[in-house]
């Protein structure tokens, strides 16, 4: 199986940010995704939080665990035993910005990529006695942060392609494994069926754009549906994956 890939230290941005009140930005946070070492000089993760209003505004950071379940569920809790956060809350003053450390304080020896969230969020303090419409905007950026040992490496695998119905389609029922060290952020995605008695099926562009930008942890299993009329009942299928992967 080939896969085109790029490996860098930062990861391309997977990070997920919500806004709640209104739609305009009162800080940035950056950057939506990095990779630390488990020890040692890199195992700093330094942040830049800006306020691009016009008023002071207060934040708190904080570090969660990531899992991801088969159904691209993900689940979170307190990190707070792995990291040192400096500063968790701050102030920050109009038109300035503040560099927020994380440092990596859990276990050195690290057999693959460990996932996490940081998360800072807009505390919902009114600092002017003067305001009078009541109204609390809080702002939330979800950045991810990965903490690699030296030489990790995504492997996928699809280890299971059976015919399947949803929402009243039918399609194919992918089983894609991530049995590598390392997560892998897949964009144009291309996958290969083939079964007995039938010609090859090639799945592409909008047949498995529920792929597209997916991002399948180390160490993990995600189950995806590609509604196909190319579907077949009782054909025990053997499926290849290609993409390129962040």
């Amino acid at each position: 199986m080939h896969f085109a890939h790029r490996l860098t230290l930062t990861a391309i941005f997977v990070g997920l940010f919500m806004i709640l009140g209104t739609t305009a930005f009162a800080f940035t946070f950056m950057p939506m995704s990095i990779t630390i070492s488990p020890s040692g000089a890199q195992s700093i993760a330094t942040f830049r939080l800006t306020n691009d209003g016009g008023q002071q505004i207060a934040i708190s950071i904080k570090a969660m665990t990531r899992t991801i379940d088969q159904n691209g569920v993900e689940s979170n809790e307190p990190a707070d035993s792995n990291f040192t956060i400096f500063p968790m809350r701050i102030v920050v003053q109009p038109n300035s910005f503040q560099n927020i450390k994380v440092q990596y304080k859990g276990s050195a020896r690290l057999s693959k990529e460990m996932a996490y969230r940081v998360i800072a969020e807009q505390v919902p303090i009114d600092f002017s006695q003067q305001q009078t419409s009541g109204v609390k905007v809080l702002f939330r950026y979800i950045a991810a942060l990965y903490v690699a040992p030296p030489n990790v490496n995504y492997k996928l695998t699809i280890t299971k392609a059976v015919y399947a119905e949803q929402d009243g389609k039918k399609g194919f029922l992918v089983t894609i494994v991530n049995s590598g060290t390392r997560h892998a952020l897949i964009n144009d995605p291309i996958i290969k069926l083939t079964g007995t008695g039938i010609a090859n099926i090639t799945l592409k562009d909008d047949e498995v754009k529920a792929l597209q930008g997916q991002n399948i942890l180390a160490d993990s299993t995600r189950l995806f549906f590609f509604p196909s009329d190319k579907a077949t009942q009782g054909v025990n299928y053997v499926g290849s994956l290609t993409a390129t992967i962040e």
